[in-house]
């Protein structure tokens, strides 16, 4: 196909500030001393729009940013990255998303979040058939956190994408609106590949073991899973192929946004064409260098950076 983006990356965008080195009790008592701090951006569709851009692939980010003094900010860090920012929609009305990250002393983090308003929430007017026609491949970042396109329309998104041989991607996250599992399901049959977490799958499928995730998803019209294990690798399933690919050995420094360079990595594989297991691989290892340092998507430089991550880092080798 020859088209204008590679990828075009639907869904939020956020301002993160960052604080390491938080001990479990810290909101049990009047002051806590962080370790270092930062003011960055996040959100599923900004990671992931930054990782396929530094990896090579031509990326647009497709989000509403607001004009207030967060929106500018978030703003202004795009300028910075290799994105395309063409189809990014500023509105005056939009109120943004801010999240205060948490990174507690194991690596892990927690979210404290103030909401956005409904402004910076897309529509399904705002992804128009020509975007769509535009690119390869689009991303959803992510089901369950886009109130006013999750269900139905995010459904006639995907629907009309697979129409014009757009490939369709979604992640998933943890239900923050309570609209329910089942509110997916008119969704599932326009998906080609379903990339959530287990306990994000685990939600909306009612199941925990790999296996009866990934057939919940193939009976009801997703055409391939991929379910990440976090520090376990990653768990494939098709029609025709099923594998674990194994993670590699790091020490997590903070895992915001693991996940959403996880994604990032599965899919410039597939736009290169590699075969499966190749994306599955360089998917875990792209995840797995994001652990290494602090920020949702700031230590990845290039495809290269990856490459020898690969070749430098041991493997799990876990028992299946």
């Amino acid at each position: 196909m020859n088209r204008k983006f590679d990828v075009v990356c639907i869904g939020n965008i956020v301002q993160d500030i960052v604080i390491t080195g938080i001990a479990q009790d810290a909101l049990s008592r009047d002051t806590t001393k962080g370790e270092t701090a930062l003011v960055t951006c996040g959100g599923d569709a900004d990671n992931e729009s930054v990782t396929l851009a530094r990896l090579g692939s031509k990326t647009a980010l497709l989000v509403k940013i607001g004009n207030d003094s967060i929106g500018n900010s978030i703003y202004a860090s795009l300028e910075h990255e290799p994105i395309d920012r063409s189809l990014i929609i500023r509105d005056s009305a939009a109120e943004m998303m801010m999240a205060i990250v948490v990174i507690k002393e194991d690596g892990e983090r927690s979210f404290l979040v103030k909401q956005g308003n409904s402004a910076c929430e897309l529509t399904a007017n705002d992804i128009t058939d020509e975007i769509l026609k535009s690119t390869r491949a689009i991303t959803i970042g992510s089901l369950f956190c886009l109130p006013l396109l999750d269900g139905e329309g995010i459904a006639d998104v995907l629907r009309r994408a697979q129409s014009f041989g757009t490939v369709t991607i979604c992640d998933m996250t943890y239900d923050i609106n309570h609209i329910g599992p089942e509110a997916m399901l008119c969704v599932y049959p326009h998906v080609d590949y379903m990339v959530p977490s287990l306990e994000e799958a685990a939600y909306a499928t009612g199941e925990t073991d790999p296996d009866k995730i990934a057939d919940f998803f193939l009976a009801r019209g997703v055409k391939n899973v991929v379910l990440k294990l976090g520090g376990d690798g990653c768990f494939f399933k098709n029609a025709s192929e099923r594998f674990f690919t194994d993670a590699y050995e790091v020490t997590p420094v903070d895992t915001t946004g693991c996940g959403d360079n996880f994604l990032g990595g599965f899919t410039h594989g597939l736009l290169q064409g590699w075969p499966l297991k190749e994306c599955t691989d360089f998917a875990c290892a792209t995840g797995s260098l994001n652990a290494t340092g602090i920020g949702a998507h700031l230590v990845l430089k290039d495809e290269a950076h990856v490459r020898t991550f690969m070749k430098e880092t041991p493997r799990k080798h876990l028992e299946r």
